[in-house]
């Protein structure tokens, strides 16, 4: 056998490798997923339509990375953005 076929022979096997163990492969939190895409268009909208008084039972997003955050923080614990309103 010659290099050339050992190696196509390896590069066939990962790729055989990689779809026979795709269903183990970690999955995204589809809630987080929704909870981050929901946050992106909040802090997308214009001033105007966010002048609405929450309500207290709407659940607070970070508005630069989607995590949630409750009502009386200032800092997203997981990137550090300010928030507005926090605590004040």
């Amino acid at each position: 056998m010659s290099t050339g076929s050992i190696l196509v022979a390896l590069a066939m096997a990962l790729v055989v490798g990689a779809y026979l163990l795709r269903p183990f492969r970690r999955q995204a939190d589809p809630d987080r997923t929704v909870e981050f895409w929901v946050a992106r268009a909040r802090a997308g909208r214009r001033a105007e339509a966010m002048v609405a008084e929450p309500s207290e039972e709407e659940v607070n997003f970070c508005p630069r990375c989607g995590r949630r955050v409750g009502p009386e923080d200032r800092f997203c614990a997981r990137c550090g953005a300010p928030l507005r309103g926090g605590g004040e």
